[in-house]
This record gives C-alpha cells, sequence and structure tokens, in this order.
C-alpha cells in the first residue's frame, strides 16, 4: 500500500503547487480548502466503490468455494448412504459406460449420480438432491450426489473425463441410448436450438428417435421465421376438419395458410399426424431463408436437395446420410440448427442475424446455444 500513499501525496503535492503557483501570480484560481476536499471526497469515494465491488465478488467467490467444498466432502461420506436410500426406496436405474463428450440428459424430475469419471454442466442448471441448491451450466460435477433435472430444458450433463460411470434415475438418458435400434446423434442441436426457443420437446424429452409430424414441422418453419407471437395470436381460421384437441394448432395452422406457408392434403384434411418426411422440411428451411418452390426457386423432392447444398446448410454426404434412412426429428434438430448460419436469398446477412435482429431471439441466448455444439 506505500506505492498508494506516495502516489497520493505526489498528486496533493502537485495541486497544492498549482494553487500557490495561482495565488503568487496575484489572483487564486481556487482555495487550498476547497482543492483538499474536493480532492480527497473523490478519493474517498473511488474507494467506497472499489471496496463493495470487492466485497461482492469476494461473497460470489466465498460462496462458490463453499458449494465446491460441501459438495466435495459429500462426495467422499455420501456413497454408501445414497445407495442404501436409493435401495430402500426401490429405485436402481441403470449404470452406463460413457465416453468424453457423452451426454446426459432427460425429463422433469430425471435424476442421475456421477460413479466414476468427471463431467460438468450443460444447459442451465440441476438441482444437487443430496446437498440441496442448484448448480449452474459449467458446474464440475462431485461424485456419489444425486443431482436431478429440475425443467424440461433439457439441462444436464457432459462428460469431460476419457470415460466414466453413471447412474441414471427416472428416465434420464444418453446420447449413446439408442431406441427402436436408432441411436440419436444430435441431442446438441436440439438442446441449442430449445434455448433459442426454435425447437421443444414433450413431457417426455425432445423425442429425437421418432419421425416429427407435419404439425411439428409446420411450427418449427414458424419458429424459423421468428412469427410464433404473430401465429399464436392470430384469430382467422382455417378449412381443415381434422386439427382437433389443441387450440394453439388450430392457431399455427390457420396463419401459416393465411401466410401461404402450407397446404392441407385435401381441401377439408391437413393430416397433423402423419410423418414429415425430409422434403418437406428442407421446403420448410428453404422458404424460411427467402427461396420459393412456387416462383421456380427449387422443386419439391427433387432439386431441394440441390439447394439445401448450394445453401452450405449440408454437405453431399451428409445429405445422402438423411436420404437413406427414415427422416426423425434427431435430423430435423440437425438441419434446423444448420440452417441459422445460412444466408437469405441474395443476401449476406443469415438467417440466425435475422432473426436477432427482429428479437425473435436474443444474442445472448445464441451465444449460450453455441457453447453446447459440435465445432
Amino acid at each position: 500500500m506505500k506505492w498508494m500513499r506516495r502516489g497520493t501525496a505526489l498528486v496533493l503535492a502537485f495541486l497544492l503547487s498549482v494553487a500557490v503557483l495561482a495565488a503568487g501570480g496575484g489572483e487564486s484560481l481556487v482555495t487550498l480548502s476547497v482543492l483538499r476536499k474536493e480532492y480527497l471526497d473523490t478519493v474517498s469515494e473511488k474507494a467506497r466503490q472499489k471496496a463493495a465491488s470487492l466485497e461482492q465478488k469476494a461473497n460470489a467467490y466465498l460462496e462458490e468455494k463453499t458449494q465446491e467444498t460441501e459438495d466435495a466432502l459429500l462426495s467422499q461420506a455420501a456413497g454408501p448412504l445414497l445407495d442404501a436410500v436409493l435401495a430402500q426406496v426401490g429405485e436402481k436405474g441403470r449404470i452406463v459406460e460413457l465416453n468424453k463428450g457423452d451426454t446426459v440428459t432427460g425429463p422433469l424430475g430425471a435424476g442421475f449420480v456421477m460413479r466414476e469419471g468427471t463431467a460438468e454442466v450443460t444447459g442451465t442448471e440441476v438441482v444437487n438432491v443430496t446437498a440441496g441448491g442448484t448448480r449452474p451450466g459449467g458446474w464440475v460435477i462431485a461424485r456419489n450426489i444425486y443431482y436431478m433435472i429440475p425443467q424440461n430444458d433439457q439441462s444436464g450433463i457432459r462428460i469431460t473425463s476419457d470415460t466414466a460411470r453413471v447412474q441414471l434415475l427416472d428416465g434420464a438418458a444418453t446420447s449413446q441410448d439408442t431406441v427402436d435400434g436408432y441411436q440419436v446423434q444430435h441431442l446438441a442441436y436440439a438442446q441449442a436450438l430449445s434455448v433459442m426457443g426454435l425447437f421443444k420437446g414433450t413431457d417426455v424429452g425432445f423425442e429425437l428417435e421418432r419421425e416429427p409430424t407435419r404439425l411439428e414441422c409446420l411450427i418449427m418453419l414458424i419458429r424459423l421465421l421468428g412469427e410464433e407471437q404473430a401465429a399464436l395470436s392470430y384469430e382467422g381460421s382455417h378449412p381443415f376438419t381434422d386439427i382437433t384437441g389443441w387450440q394453439a394448432a388450430n392457431r399455427y395452422v390457420a396463419y401459416a395458410v393465411h401466410m401461404g406457408y402450407t397446404n392441407g392434403v385435401s381441401a377439408t384434411e391437413f393430416a397433423p399426424n402423419q410423418p414429415c418426411n425430409a422434403a418437406t422440411m428442407y421446403t420448410y428451411v428453404l422458404r424460411a431463408l427467402g427461396y420459393s418452390d412456387k416462383l421456380g426457386d427449387f422443386v419439391w423432392n427433387s432439386t431441394d436437395r440441390v439447394m439445401m447444398v448450394q445453401t452450405g446448410i449440408l454437405t453431399q454426404s451428409e445429405m445422402e446420410t438423411i436420404q437413406r434412412g427414415i427422416f426423425r426429428r434427431d435430423q430435423a434438430a440437425f438441419v434446423l440448427w444448420r440452417s441459422l448460419s445460412a444466408a437469405l436469398k441474395n443476401s449476406d446477412v443469415t438467417l440466425v442475424s435475422k432473426l436477432i435482429a427482429t428479437g425473435a431471439v436474443t444474442q445472448a441466448q445464441y451465444d449460450q446455444a453455441r457453447q453446447n455444439v459440435p465445432s
């Protein structure tokens, strides 16, 4: 602190000399008492602000370190106790072997216990059931602690060690899991889109293993256009008789028909639960970029595939891989994410830049989403 005192003394000496010189010239510019008061008051206020800032940062740091220490101590002591409790309530779950980069997520209430290896929280947060309290994104998970997913935003963990063993409870799933013989590949993209409000799941998660429906693909298009709020507030009607049970669905479809985004399978049927194939998804994405099949920019289930490659959304290899199998919500999430960085028709502006400019998503949401997707 000597340098601070020395610096203060030098500044004061300089200012005092200015005052003396001015006085010697016949007219004082400022009185010595005023000079001392204003300077010392300024230094005092800056010191107070600095102290308050340091105190706030120190408290936050101590809180974080306290939680880390608490988790570490519980990790050492809670293993046998946790096993006994889980056995008492009849909850064994399943233990899986995972590799670096694999993820664990699930619907609200899904739980997991890190048995071996290391991992960090992805998404918003998870709940430390053992110790109480939440642990935010980026938090290093402790072993032998029961964590739970508190909401349907696909928060979870990503493995950071070469290998790991994780006990899955209450519906938790991994990126290695297969459903009906299909292994989910693009969970990270679905999670990223979810952060931006562009891809949503159901009460059992993203359901990436199944085919999307025509209604789901249409809603994805409306979100990609940044027009979801306009659709949900639309009060017009549509001619279809097979959309029942969900009022919002009627609004989505009526808005899309009004805007010319979609047609039914007949004059009175929309077939909302019919599977949405890749060609329909490509058409919707290209329309979101400003291309028009009506004006001849592409042809459905034909040159749409060429356009998807030309716009840089997919590589030829990726296109061929998608075309070989059943089109699932997994691939839909991948296509949607890749479309965000594609340029609009006759423009250098990307789709995501348009969404941010119109307020449909925020820059902060996009920045957070990009943290958890493969580079």
